[in-house]
């Protein structure tokens, strides 16, 4: 079957809008109020009718439902991973545990997407670059508690 070029980015439009509105939610406080919840719950919406129009044009070996279940858990998966990252200097305390979390999130969303089983590859993958992350994020802590208060320059301003 040949997908319309428009179908394709139509579909695609949904599924980046929607993970960046559960960045944005994760940015902007996830668990601090009414607001990021709703903007969550968009960004969900909108990259599940992604996912549901990129699996009606395609022949997928996966139901519509197990689709539609990976999609939820990769989209949130990558909001929590995309929107620590994005707001580790407002809120490091948070991005410490949303990061990793979102990592693991979109491992098991994509193991399940390949019906794939844990293997030695991805074990190494997974605590390399998890481990990475954590010294990065070491890092960065010890950046950002040098900082100055924001001002003309931004966050990165140094004194």
């Amino acid at each position: 079957m040949t997908v319309s070029f428009q179908i394709q980015h139509s579909a695609m439009l949904l599924k980046y809008s929607g993970i960046s509105f559960i960045s944005g939610a994760v940015n902007h406080g996830f668990f601090s109020g009414e607001r990021s919840l709703w903007t969550a719950a968009v960004g969900i919406v909108l990259f599940v009718a992604g996912a549901w129009m990129e699996h009606r044009s395609q022949n997928n070996t996966q139901s519509l439902i197990e689709s539609l279940w990976v999609g939820t858990l990769l989209s949130i998966g990558l909001g929590f991973f995309t929107g620590g990252l994005q707001h580790f200097p407002d809120s490091p305390a948070r991005s410490a545990w949303v990061v990793p979390l979102g990592f693991a999130i979109s491992i098991l969303a994509l193991m399940f997407t390949l019906k794939m089983r844990m293997q030695r590859a991805l074990i190494v993958y997974s605590l390399s670059l998890g481990l990475g992350a954590c010294g990065l994020r070491q890092q960065l802590g010890r950046l950002s508690s040098l900082r100055a208060q924001p001002r003309m320059g931004g966050w990165w301003s140094c004194a």
